[in-house]
């Protein structure tokens, strides 16, 4: 399995959570770890968008010092190997970690050391880094975070993730960040189409790999046909549109009829704690309320690995080990 959509943010551990919180005194609304892991599980149908990203939002002060960032990126990379993902690309905000005082660079240093230890103790798993840029930031703190993934690009950080407000991209607001991307040849995928077709049009033009949700494709014929010809990925998080209040259930998904239209789709589980789903769970579900089999499912395994921002030779060897784990499903078809 391939997951290209996992925010840090959202997908700590509660043992960790209450390990760093007893020793800096920092209130919890519970210190039992199952309970706190019910607690950060977001409900389906959030009264709004806030409800779900304030949940996120819970863990940051975890995350302000390198030997945390290290820890929980070390954490999360073993889970995630433990579930049965061949490779990750685990989206990580630098900015949301200078709270204390750590400089952006320190973040990333930190959070990368800690993607190198996970993969060590682990048994297979690959993994880079995709850092994001986030509506909160301002302009100053945006081009860091570029200066970042330029530093890094193919040493850990393989891209960029621009997680921007929809109702701004008829604007020229963010014009100058989508020329930059494209100057520095910036792998970078977009949140997008969650709300309008305009912000993945507007994307898409800028030359985005990757569209992250778009739930509104299917509203627009041309850009549907658009993103088919340029072979766009586009990562579908099933859980996290349920209980953002997106979609109504998994049985009217978009997902299914944007597979069978020929758009190259990928699953994600956005923010494992938050969403409270693996990426296996979200597969049971989508056969289950959506008939997708298990060659479909193989499918989609092998769109990730299409949309994935790695090398040819990094990719063709992940479509290998993918097919070599999907041998007997494959081989029936």
């Amino acid at each position: 399995m391939i997951d290209l959509h996992v925010h840090l943010a959202g997908s700590l551990k509660p043992a960790t959570i209450i390990e760093y919180a007893k020793e800096r005194n920092v209130p919890l609304p519970t210190y039992n770890a199952s309970e706190l892991e019910s607690y950060l599980e977001a409900p389906d149908h959030c009264t709004d968008t806030a409800e779900f990203y304030e949940l996120c939002d819970m863990t940051d002060w975890v995350l302000q010092e390198r030997r945390s960032i290290r820890r929980a990126m070390t954490e999360m990379v073993r889970e995630l190997d433990a579930q049965g993902v061949m490779y990750a690309e685990i989206r990580f905000s630098p900015s949301e970690c200078t709270l204390g005082g750590l400089r952006q660079g320190d973040a990333v240093s930190a959070a990368l050391e800690g993607l190198t230890r996970g993969i060590q103790e682990s048994r297979r798993i690959r993994a880079n880094l995709v850092l994001c840029i986030i509506p909160k930031m301002d302009e100053h703190e945006a081009f860091e975070t570029l200066v970042e993934v330029k530093k890094h690009l193919r040493k850990g950080v393989c891209g960029l993730d621009l997680l921007l407000e929809e109702s701004l991209y008829g604007t020229e607001v963010y014009d100058w960040l989508f020329t930059l991307i494209k100057e520095e040849r910036i792998p970078f995928t977009v949140h997008a189409g969650q709300y309008n077709t305009d912000s993945m049009r507007k994307a898409i033009r800028y030359g985005a790999q990757r569209i992250s949700q778009g739930l509104h494709i299917l509203d627009d014929d041309d850009l549907l046909q658009e993103i088919i010809n340029r072979k766009v990925v586009v990562e579908c998080c099933p859980a996290s549109n349920l209980k953002l209040g997106s979609v109504e259930n998994y049985s009217h998904h978009p997902i299914r009829k944007l597979f069978d239209r020929g758009v190259p789709v990928c699953v994600c589980t956005d923010r494992l704690r938050v969403s409270g789903i693996t990426l296996a769970e979200e597969y049971r579900k989508l056969e289950r309320y959506l008939g997708f089999t298990p060659y479909e499912i193989y499918q989609m395994n092998q769109n990730a690995v299409n949309g994935a921002f790695l090398s040819q030779m990094e990719k063709d060897r992940l479509r290998f080990d993918l097919y070599e784990a999907n041998k007997a499903i494959v081989d029936k078809e």
